[in-house]
This record gives C-alpha cells, structure tokens and sequence, in this order.
C-alpha cells in the first residue's frame, strides 16, 4: 500500500512541472493521444485516432477533437471506469448506439459538439438513464427532440441544445429532468415555447430557459401558458420581453390537420397528374413531400415540383407508382396524409368499375351522384307505393254491395204462368 502512495506521489510531483507522463507503467498512451496523469487528449492536429480507444483506471477526463469519423459504441472507448468527463468536438460521428455510454457509470458531464448529429445519427435511448449532470448538444443538426431522448435523466441539470435546427420538441420531452436549473434553447427555428415540455403540476422555481435567436410567433396562444399552475414556465423564460399579456389572449396554437389523410389515384402513363394536401393549424404548417424512394421533392427530381401543398408529377411513368407522403409541419407537431399513386401502363386497358377516378375531385362527385340516386329512389319508391295503396283502398269500397235478400223474394213473378197448363207432348 505504501508504494502505491509514494507512485501516485511522484505522479502528482510530475504533473505539477507540466510535464506529461504515461497514464500507466503497463500501459501505453493510445495511438495519437496525448496523456497526462488524470487525462487523455486525442487528435487535435494530426487528424489520427486508433479505434478503440483503451484508457486506464485513473483517467477521468477524455477530450476527442477533430478527430476521423467513427462510430460511438460501448466498443469504441475501453477501460474508463473512473471517466468524469466526456468531450468530443468537431468530429463526425457517424452514429451514437444505445450503450454507447453504459460503461462509464461515474459520467458527470458529456460534451458533443459539432458532431452534425441528428435524429437518424443518436440511438432513441442514447442518453436514458445516465447519471450525467450536464450534457451539452450544441452545434449539431438536430430538428426535434421527441419525448424519450432525455429519460431517466434524473441527475441532469444543464441541458444545452443551442445552435440547432430544432423547430419541434414533443410533448413530456423534459419531464424526467426533475433537477433541471439551466435550458439553453438559443439560436433553433422554434415558432412557439409551452410548459407541456415538462412534467405537469410541476415547478420549476430555479429553471432558466434561453430562447434567445428563436423567431417566436405571435400567431397564437402558446399551450398551456393560460394555465395558474404554469406561470412558473413564463418567469422561466430568458429575455424576459419573449412571453407578454398579449399573447395570452390570441387563439391557442394548435397541431396541424390534413383533411383528406388517404387517397387512392390512378393514371395513365405519360400523363400529368395534381396531388393535393390541404392543411391547417396555428402556425400555419409547412408541407414537404416524400417520395416512394423515402426521399423529398427538393433532392433533384425534375418531374416532381411542390407547391403549397400540391406536388405536381409531370408526364407520370411506371416507376412512379406507389406511396407518396405529404408532411404537414409546424411547431406544435406534425401530421401525415397518405396517396397511393398506380400507372396505367397499357393505354387499351379498360378501369375496372370499382376503379376510381384519377381526380379526386371525380370521385367525390361521383360518390355525390350515387347518394343523390339512391334517395331519390327511395322517395319516388315511397310515392308509388303510397298511390297504389290509396287505389286499392278506394277499389274495395266501391265493389262492397249491400243487396237485401228480401229485395229477390217480394218481386212479383214477371213471367205469367197459364191456369191450366198442358203437359208437354213426349217426342
């Protein structure tokens, strides 16, 4: 026992000239790393990183910057029991897994920044239940932050997510975050700011969130800012001026809604064809469409335009059969309408009768005509058999005859019969 104090002595002798020394006298710094007694720093300059990075006991900080791609798993950094704090920079990352943290049970702070991290690059349950206090996603491609990012985070107290592209974050999204003081939302696309981010009758009395360089609506009462139990969220919110009283009173802002969710629509080949989706909500949403591929109309698609909803396919071919996807978006959430689009190939082909039309429009009003028919039907079909009914009553009045019997019996005889009749000659 007393060597290893005298070893960690003389360590802490060697750190303090600035001289940096070997993590371990078994062990030898990782490829491209710089190491010092409590700390490894890699890349930097020479743009090099051997993957996996093998750490020893006594580092508790670990830097990664500027470093190659690759991909953060519970593989990728070994032998961090006693890892603090975690920073990674300007690096890209090409995807976080869901263990990608579990073996650093004594994590108090992860950095990642500038990592162009999204939603499709980040596990759901990347972050679930670490014991971090302070994570930090600064300058990374998010565009939302959906309801299980943060859970488990018990501990956390300092979120930032500035420097984004957020412009949704779902309901319930910050509810486990029990411990929260400091929320920097600076510099997204947020139109709107609710305290249903948070976990309900819940308060927050030493929570600071920053919504400085956000372009907040004044279109709509944000959601459940009218609420007693939320005033909390409006003394929260950083600068002061972003929430005032007359806000409260404009109409509550409101998810969007697609009237037509689901269409069927057949067309024949080198035709052009007009698919419409028509939403609303407060904001007023933004459409984008996605194609059968899963890519949207903006990736270089010459006969594919959108505009205001509609998508427009111009001279329509085979390949272009399929499901086509409108997503309706504002800062409240998110809706989806569905068309399925099927080409007509051969142009002697006949539709068969339950086809329907290639217009929309069409078919509504053929489904209109149909309705009109069957009620007339019914009206003109109650008419006759109201008519035929009243005849047959009348007929079975009028051949009801009431003739006394007595009427034939007192009749005198007309034919007058001879006193002495003869007896008819025999032939």
């Amino acid at each position: 026992m007393d060597l290893r104090i005298l070893r960690l002595v003389f360590l802490l002798s060697l750190a303090d000239l600035g001289r940096p020394v070997s993590i371990d006298s078994d062990t030898s710094c990782p490829v491209g790393c710089n190491c010092n007694l409590l700390s490894i720093h890699c890349c930097r300059s020479d743009q090099y990183l051997q993957i996996p990075v093998i750490g020893a006991d006594n580092i508790t900080k670990l830097q990664l910057t500027s470093c190659p791609s690759f991909e953060l798993s519970s593989q990728s950094l070994r032998n961090f029991p006693f890892l603090e704090e975690l920073i990674v920079k300007s690096t890209p990352i090409t995807y976080i897994n869901a263990n990608a943290f579990a073996n650093f049970p004594r994590l108090k702070s992860l950095f990642l920044n500038g990592l162009n991290l999204s939603t499709n690059t980040i596990h759901p349950s990347a972050f679930n239940n670490l014991s971090i206090q302070e994570l930090n996603l600064s300058n990374n491609n998010l565009i939302i932050i959906q309801h299980q990012m943060f859970s488990g985070l018990q501990n956390l107290r300092v979120l930032d997510l500035s420097v984004n592209k957020i412009g949704i974050i779902q309901d319930q999204a910050f509810e486990s975050l029990q411990q929260l003081s400091v929320l920097n939302l600076e510099n997204n696309k947020l139109k709107t700011v609710t305290p249903n981010w948070f976990k309900a009758l819940s308060h927050y009395s030493s929570l600071e969130i920053s919504v400085k360089g956000n372009n907040l609506t004044k279109e709509c009462n944000y959601r459940g800012m009218e609420l007693a139990d939320n005033q909390w969220f409006t003394k929260s919110i950083k600068p002061n001026d972003s929430l005032t009283e007359a806000d409260i009173k404009l109409p509550a802002c409101s998810i969007p809604i697609i009237n037509n969710n689901y269409q069927n629509i057949y067309i024949k080949e080198l035709s052009s064809v007009i698919i419409y989706c028509s939403a609303n909500g407060i904001p007023k949403p933004t459409s984008t469409w996605l194609l059968p591929n899963g890519l949207d109309v903006m990736s270089g698609y010459p006969s594919f335009s959108a505009d205001y909803g509609k998508l427009n396919i111009s001279r329509v071919k085979a390949s272009d059969s399929g499901v086509y996807a409108c997503v309706a978006t504002n800062s409240e959430g998110s809706a989806v309408a569905i068309t399925r689009l099927s080409v007509i190939t051969n142009s002697s082909a006949v539709l068969p009768n339950n086809m329907p039309s290639n217009s929309p429009n069409k078919k509504a009003s053929l489904v209109l005509l149909v309705i009109f028919i069957v009620i007339l039907s019914l009206i003109l079909g109650f008419v006759i058999c109201y008519f035929v009914k009243m005849v047959y009553k009348l007929a079975k009045k009028n051949s009801n005859t009431n003739f006394e019997f007595s009427r034939f019996v007192d009749t005198p005889n007309i034919l007058q019969v001879p006193e002495n009749p003869q007896p008819m000659p025999h032939l």
